[in-house]
């Protein structure tokens, strides 16, 4: 990604998501052990929540992170666990969702479809659920 792509995404992520944006104390990054690349992210989740939402787990070994009860967990186990606690409010979402295609509109179905790819299991959960 260029870097006027990253600062357009950030400025869209910062929209919509203001109450995310977290102030990391100066210092604490320092102290993560884990992948240098990747020590600003723990440094985040340690001063906001106790989850990592990756599908790069390999740069967060547990050693690195039970110090600071942080755990990661991928994107698809993350949603099939936010669908086990909320099954009927996932589904409006992706409801919602599917029909916010105005050019190519898309039933549940067909967005399960197209995302089963990045999150199979949670694509299923909802597939079974929805039939």
């Amino acid at each position: 990604m260029s870097n006027e792509g990253a600062r357009n995404l950030e400025t869209v992520m910062k929209a919509a998501f203001p109450e995310a944006m977290i102030k990391v104390p100066i210092g604490l990054e320092e102290l993560m052990t884990n992948h240098p690349k990747d020590r600003h992210v723990l440094a985040a989740a340690v001063v906001a929540t106790e989850i990592i939402v990756t599908r790069n787990i390999k740069d967060f070994q547990d050693e690195d992170l039970n110090y600071w009860n942080v755990r990661t967990q991928s994107p698809d186990d993350f949603l099939c666990d936010l669908f086990e606690q909320y099954p009927k409010i996932m589904v409006q979402i992706l409801l919602k969702q599917s029909q916010n295609y105005k050019r190519n509109p898309r039933t549940v179905v067909e967005l399960l479809d197209k995302l089963s790819n990045q999150i199979p299991k949670f694509s299923e959960k909802i597939r079974t659920f929805i039939t």
